[in-house]
C-alpha cells in the first residue's frame, strides 16, 4: 500500500514538472514607417513553469520578416527576447504580419505573435496601374491621385508614355495632392491595333522620390459588334445547321462584309457582299458533311470598315 502511494506521489510530481511559455505581449504596433528602413518588434518570452522550456521553431509568415531568438532553451523563471526585423520595401499602407512560435509547453505548444505597421512613402499613389477602354471616336479618361506621406505638397513636373502618342496627360493641384488625368484617344491609335500595355513615368519635385512608374493597359472597343459573339452549333451530324449572325457598326457607319473563311473548311458564310449599311446579317452554315464530334474553330470576316478590317469569331460545335 505504501509503495503504491509512493508511486502515485512520484507520478503526480512528474506530471507537475512542465514548462509554461509566457510573452509580455502578443502584438506590437510599429506605427508609421518608411519603406526604405527596416524596423524591429521585440517580444519578451519567459518560462513561467518548473521545467526547461525548449523553443523548437520560430516561423514568420513571409520572407519580409527575419527573427532572432536570444535562447532556445530557457530555465524555469528565466527570460529571453525574440526580435523580429521587418523589411517594408515594396509595401504600402497598413501591413500586418504574424510569427508562429513552437515549443514544448504541453498546454500551449504553439503561440502566434503579430505586428502591424503603416508603411508611408513620401508620395502615395491611389493606384499603380490603370485600365482604359475607349472607342475609336470616343476617348476614355482615368484619374490617379498622388498624396503626400511626408506632409509636403506633391507636385508633378512631367508625365509621359514614350511611343504612345494616343495617351495624353494633364495634372492639377488639389490641396496637397497632385491629380493626374490620363486620356486614351482612340483616333490616334494606329490602324490594326486594338489593345496594349504602356509604361508611363510620372516625375515630381520631391528629390527623395523624383519619379514613379504607372502601367497603363488599354483596349479599343470593337467598331463592329457581333450578335451572338460566339457561334454554337448543337445537334445531330448529317444535317445542315444554320445560325443567324448580326453585325452592327457601333457608330452607325455603313460597311460591307466582303469575305469570310473558317478554320473548318466546310463552314459556309451566306450573305456576303450586301449593300453598305450600319447593320449586316449573315447566315452561317455548318453542312451535313461535318462528322460527329466536338469542334472549336475560328471564323474570320473581312469588312470595309477602316477601323476594323477583320473580325474574328469563335465557332463551337457539338455534333452527335
Amino acid at each position: 500500500m505504501i509503495r503504491r502511494l509512493l508511486f502515485a506521489f512520484a507520478a503526480v510530481s512528474l506530471m507537475a514538472q512542465a514548462p509554461v511559455i509566457h510573452f509580455d505581449a502578443f502584438h506590437r504596433d510599429l506605427g508609421r514607417i518608411t519603406p526604405d528602413r527596416k524596423v524591429t518588434a521585440t517580444y519578451d518570452v519567459t518560462n513561467a513553469g518548473n521545467a526547461v522550456l525548449s523553443i523548437t521553431q520560430v516561423r514568420p509568415s513571409c520572407g519580409c520578416t527575419a527573427t532572432v531568438l536570444g535562447k532556445w532553451s530557457i530555465a524555469p523563471g528565466e527570460s529571453t527576447q525574440l526580435v523580429a526585423t521587418f523589411n517594408p520595401q515594396g509595401y504600402r499602407g497598413q501591413v500586418r504580419k504574424s510569427i508562429e512560435v513552437f515549443c514544448n509547453d504541453p498546454k500551449t505548444p504553439t503561440v502566434t505573435l503579430s505586428f502591424e505597421a503603416n508603411v508611408v512613402q513620401d508620395i502615395m499613389p491611389s493606384v499603380d496601374a490603370l485600365y482604359l477602354t475607349a472607342a475609336r471616336t470616343r476617348p476614355a479618361q482615368a484619374v490617379v491621385r498622388y498624396s503626400p506621406g511626408d506632409g509636403q505638397p506633391v507636385k508633378i513636373t512631367e508625365a509621359r508614355a514614350p511611343g504612345a502618342p494616343f495617351l495624353a496627360f494633364a495634372w492639377h493641384q488639389q490641396g496637397q495632392d497632385a491629380v493626374l488625368n490620363v486620356t486614351l484617344d482612340g483616333q490616334k491609335v494606329p490602324k490594326g491595333q486594338f489593345r496594349g500595355v504602356e509604361a508611363a513615368t510620372v516625375r515630381f519635385t520631391n528629390p527623395r522620390m523624383p519619379e514613379l512608374p504607372l502601367d497603363i493597359q488599354w483596349e479599343l472597343q470593337p467598331a463592329i459588334v457581333a450578335t451572338p459573339s460566339v457561334l454554337v452549333f448543337e445537334g445531330k451530324a448529317g444535317t445542315d445547321q444554320h445560325l443567324h449572325l448580326v453585325l452592327k457598326q457601333a457608330d452607325g457607319k455603313p460597311f460591307r462584309i466582303t469575305g469570310g473563311s473558317c478554320s473548318l473548311s466546310q463552314v459556309r458564310v451566306m450573305g456576303l457582299m450586301q449593300a453598305p449599311a450600319p447593320q449586316q446579317a449573315l447566315d452561317i452554315v455548318l453542312p451535313a458533311s461535318v462528322k460527329a464530334g466536338r469542334y472549336s474553330e475560328t471564323l474570320a470576316l473581312e469588312t470595309t470598315d477602316p477601323d476594323q478590317p477583320e473580325l474574328t469569331l469563335r465557332i463551337a460545335a457539338i455534333l452527335k
